[in-house]
């Protein structure tokens, strides 16, 4: 290397060697000298000053060329700039879009479970006030034991089994009616093809709710025909035919409901945008399985009223003997003849508690030939009841009674043996077995 910078040197010291310029002016001679280092600053001056024109000359000859490709680069880098906003503007507007999906799709899931929750508790309400009116029912009817007076150690049950067998098992059922209720829910679709996880996640567990509800419902609505079906057992069990009676109990009931859904017939405006069926949640099968029940649930009430005017009770509460029944019999009077019997005889204690069998108002009140001291109440729905051969009577005519007050006192007036007391139903004009009746009654509160 200091042998490369001594030929450098020498180089330098040839090409810059010491000069003298010579110069005569008027005879007289001058010279310049000029020293090597002098020259070498003269030689970078001079480059530098060529160089500067230089640059200065391609500058202003490419002046416009620099200013155009300045001016493109800039607008590149604006045009960039602007695209990358527009990315994000887009995915912004992206997410804006999904997160307004999302709340559609959540106010809409929990809207659609607050109305199911809403129908379920309604229904499970309604239900619930049925089942007290029977269980009222049951309890007051059980006040007066068995026919004799007496509460049965065990029970030796007519009914069968009241459900039946379906033709599919149970389970099988549930299952189907919960797979459907889970596709259903699964199908709906706020945003038609956005199924991204948490849309997916939101949908299926919507479903599951939505499922156990309608299992809830499926198991609602087994009991409901299973208590329907023991009603329906009960009163055939009296041995009249009652289908006229249930008939205007459910037209009842169906007036009532009309009645509730059109609180105020003066408003009557009515209008909203077209909405087909298939496309609200009322097709979906819970909102078919709520229209079932509820068609269930009518015909729960029209039964139970039914059972609420029939005449099921006994008319003694306390201990007593039934000393004979209904239909043909030996007279106890006329001895060694037969005679028709159309009602039962309680013999008991004098002074006995004598009650009404059903709820009703007193259509005679005094006395009636044979029948001694006697008490008729009128039950309305073609059923009358006789109370015969008390000792004293507690009501007048035209007093409402309800079941189980008190009506008079167990006694021997009239054609009478001894005391005791004479009891009917009349159903349409005609006599018929009490026993039936009293029994339908004991089955109402063992069920």
């Amino acid at each position: 290397m200091a042998r490369d910078r001594g030929r450098m040197g020498l180089a330098f010291g040839r090409l810059f060697r010491e000069r003298q310029i010579y110069h005569r002016s008027d005879g007289v001679v001058r010279f310049i000298k000029l020293s090597s280092r002098s020259q070498i600053a003269l030689a970078t001056v001079l480059g530098a000053s060529l160089l500067w024109v230089a640059y200065a000359s391609v500058n202003v000859v490419f002046k416009e060329q620099i200013i155009v490709s300045k001016d493109q680069e800039r607008r590149d880098q604006e045009a960039a700039y602007r695209r990358r906003l527009q990315i994000a503007e887009t995915a912004y507007d992206q997410v804006n879009a999904l997160n307004y999906i999302y709340a559609r799709e959540f106010d809409a899931t929990i809207t659609g479970l607050q109305g199911q929750h809403d129908a379920l508790r309604s229904l499970v309400e309604n239900k619930s006030a049925v089942d007290r009116r029977i269980q009222a029912l049951a309890e007051t009817l059980s006040a007066t034991g068995a026919p004799g007076g007496r509460q049965l150690k065990s029970s030796n049950r007519l009914m069968i089994d009241p459900v039946g067998r379906e033709p599919t098992p149970r389970q099988s059922r549930i299952s189907a009616l919960r797979g459907d209720a889970l596709n259903g829910v699964m199908n709906q679709r706020i945003a038609e093809g956005i199924d991204d996880d948490v849309l997916t996640e939101m949908r299926r567990e919507t479903a599951e709710l939505s499922s156990r509800q309608v299992v809830l419902m499926a198991r609602l609505e087994e009991d409901m025909r299973k208590k329907n079906r023991e009603m329906d057992r009960i009163l055939a069990h009296t041995g009249v035919d009652l289908s006229g009676l249930v008939d205007r109990k459910r037209s009842a009931v169906f007036n009532e409901a009309s009645a509730q859904n059109v609180t105020n017939e003066e408003f009557t405006g009515q209008g909203g945008p077209l909405i087909p069926v298939s496309n609200v949640a009322a097709s979906s099968t819970y909102y078919r399985s709520a229209a079932r029940i509820e068609d269930i649930l009518k015909e729960m009430v029209t039964l139970q009223s039914a059972l609420e005017s029939v005449p099921l009770s006994s008319p003694i509460a306390v201990r007593h003997r039934m000393s004979s029944r209904f239909g043909w019999r030996w007279d106890p009077v006329v001895k060694n003849r037969r005679a028709s019997h159309k009602g039962l005889d309680f013999a008991g204690p004098r002074n006995s508690p004598i009650i009404a069998t059903a709820d009703g108002r007193v259509s005679f009140a005094g006395t009636r030939g044979g029948f001694g001291r006697t008490v008729e109440i009128d039950h309305g729905n073609g059923f009358k009841t006789r109370y015969a051969h008390l000792n004293r009577i507690k009501v007048r005519a035209g007093q409402k009674v309800t079941m189980h007050d008190v009506i008079g006192l167990m006694g021997n007036t009239g054609r009478s043996t001894g005391t005791h007391l004479h009891y009917e139903v009349h159903f349409g004009g005609r006599q018929v077995d009490p026993l039936k009746f009293i029994e339908a009654g004991r089955y109402v509160f063992e069920s």
